[in-house]
């Protein structure tokens, strides 16, 4: 069975894609993408909503 988590992160002045991008950066994202069981981890852009970003985990 699996688990579908979508978490939207709003920030202002660009602060979640910042989040998001400092995740990547410091490599936290690959060791969550290897842990067992994990079968996505990604970040999406909204176009309509600039300052949002899915998760979807």
């Amino acid at each position: 069975m699996s688990l579908i988590i979508h978490i939207y992160y709003m920030g202002q002045h660009g602060n979640a894609k910042k989040f998001a991008d400092e995740m990547i950066s410091r490599k936290i994202v690959e060791q969550i993408k290897n842990e067992d069981g994990n079968e996505q981890y990604e970040y999406f852009y909204s176009l309509n909503h600039p300052e949002t970003i899915l998760l979807i985990d």
